[in-house]
């Protein structure tokens, strides 16, 4: 199963990506061994992979300003065929990402620009089945996304976790260092999630839902830079929902793991060949 129309709402921003050794210490001065530059935010993470699996989709976030950087991305939108039209273009400040990867694949992210930015809204929603959105907008739309399924029959993926959850959703994929398991659980228990992926680099993630714990071993990768991993798997949970869940569960891991240990965009035939090392242990 694979939905026919998805909205990635969220960050829109260049990455700019340093190559370091470690982090300097306060004061400390460091040369990056590489760098560069590339569309990121959740927002363009994300449809760029749907996008690649060849299934409409769209993006709307923080607005993008009427300069270099702003053009940098909506050129790139273009190439991707990725509908950008409700993005707001005006005369702030297009937002940028700043991200350090040490040589153990550790990042480190300095994000700016999105308190200044305006952002899009969730209406005029009915054309999508699927809506993904990341944690940074939440506080920006929070009474809107209320709504959003209460009056829509559309499926509902969140990536990441800083707000609390009191609105309803169909999954959550969270980085473990972002929730508690006993968070997790409240979510889960008040009915505001059916499902939860925590998610942990090469560790084994664990797929929560009132029903009980699985944990999802990802194959024996060596991460060279987690960037974009867990953007990978939440874009395959909203391209693909959750019909099978745990066989999507495995894909959606898979795509992470790609992501992390190759820097490649993850295709179709590689998750799913990839999918079939993700070993699934109950707990």
């Amino acid at each position: 199963m694979s939905f026919k129309n998805v909205l990635c709402f969220g960050s829109l921003n260049p990455d700019l990506v340093y190559f370091i050794e470690k982090l300097p210490s306060p004061g400390g001065d460091i040369q990056s061994k590489k760098y560069f530059i590339r569309p990121g935010g959740t927002a363009i993470n994300c449809a760029e992979n749907i996008a690649m699996w060849k299934i409409n989709t769209a993006v709307r976030g923080n607005s993008i300003g009427n300069d270099e950087l702003g053009n940098y991305l909506v050129e790139h939108l273009n190439n991707l065929e990725i509908v950008h039209k409700d993005i707001i273009k005006d005369n702030t400040i297009t937002p940028t990402c700043s991200i350090y990867i040490d040589e153990s694949g550790e990042r480190t992210i300095i994000s700016s620009g999105y308190e200044k930015s305006n952002w899009s809204n969730l209406n005029n929603i009915q054309t999508y089945d699927s809506l993904l959105i990341d944690r940074y907008s939440i506080k920006y739309v929070k009474e809107e996304l209320k709504k959003v399924k209460q009056n829509n029959d559309i499926f509902l993926t969140q990536a990441g976790y800083e707000e609390e959850i009191d609105y309803e959703i169909d999954f959550l994929v969270v980085s473990k260092n972002e929730i508690e398991v006993r968070e997790a659980n409240e979510i889960l228990e008040r009915g505001m999630a059916k499902w939860i992926l925590l998610t942990s680099s090469n560790l084994p993630a664990r797929l929560l839902s009132s029903d009980g714990v699985l944990e999802i071993v990802p194959p024996d990768f060596k991460t060279i830079n987690a960037t974009g991993a867990g953007d990978a798997t939440a874009a395959y949970i909203s391209a693909f929902g959750i019909e099978d869940v745990i066989d999507s569960v495995k894909k959606a891991c898979a795509a992470g793991a790609i992501v992390a240990g190759t820097n490649d965009k993850p295709s179709l035939k590689m998750i799913d060949e990839i999918s079939k090392l993700v070993e699934i242990n109950p707990r």
